[in-house]
């Protein structure tokens, strides 16, 4: 991605850019910086993988969604379609994955629907 590309996504999705001053820094704090923008940025971003060509790409979330939670009562963004359900009753997207692989919370439906739709086939 270009600083181009980066500075249109910023600004239509109200991401607000973090300015440090390198010089200053000590190497604490440059990592606490850093592991915040990693943070951040597996929060906002995720990369989405496409069943028929086998290749990922990136995706931006809904807002509210999720790949971990404490409490199973709470309420998180379906990473499909955005819609609110309880995380307890959520299931694991196996296309819709954070950096580090794993997937975010899906409903039901999105889940059957395009998760699974290299498995489950609509009957005619």
């Amino acid at each position: 991605m270009t600083g181009e590309e980066w500075t249109k996504l910023c600004k239509e999705h109200g991401v607000v850019v973090i300015d440090a001053n390198y010089k200053h820094m000590t190497h604490d704090d440059a990592v606490k910086y850093f592991d915040l923008l990693q943070t951040a940025m597996d929060h906002a971003f995720a990369r989405k993988y496409d069943l028929e060509t086998g290749q990922y790409e990136d995706y931006t979330l809904p807002e509210g969604s999720t790949f971990y939670e404490d409490d199973m009562n709470k309420k998180v963004g379906c990473c499909e379609c955005g819609k609110k359900i309880m995380y307890g009753a959520s299931y694991t997207s196996r296309i819709i994955l954070n950096s580090g692989g794993f997937g975010y919370a899906v409903c039901e439906d999105c889940y059957y629907k395009n998760d699974m739709k290299d498995i489950v086939k609509e009957e005619l």
